[in-house]
Order: C-alpha cells, then structure tokens, then sequence
C-alpha cells in the first residue's frame, strides 16, 4: 500500500511483511528499493532527518 511521498513524486509503499519501500523513480509502475526493514525503522529515521540541523 502506498501511503507517503517525499515531496518530489518518490512514493512510499508498506508492505504485508512491515518493511517499507521507495520507488526509484516518481512512477507507481517503476522499481521500489527497500527504505526500511520495519515501520519503526522509517519512522525512527524520519524523527532523525527532521531533527537534524540544516
């Protein structure tokens, strides 16, 4: 299930195993690569990402 981009057309997809994945292109048809192993994962990377100075 697609449930997130990052602003620049990527999708981010959940799949029935927990793991998250990113498409490699702004395409719903194209590859995904894995992005996280879990849920958590992303989400700990997320805070991460927004929590570091620019």
């Amino acid at each position: 299930m697609v449930f997130a981009s990052e602003g620049g057309g990527h999708l981010f997809a959940l799949a029935g195993s927990g793991r998250i994945w990113r498409s490699t292109t702004a395409s719903w048809f194209d590859r995904f690569d894995l992005a996280a192993a879990s849920v958590l994962e992303f989400l700990e990377g997320l805070s991460r990402q927004i929590s570091s100075p620019i």
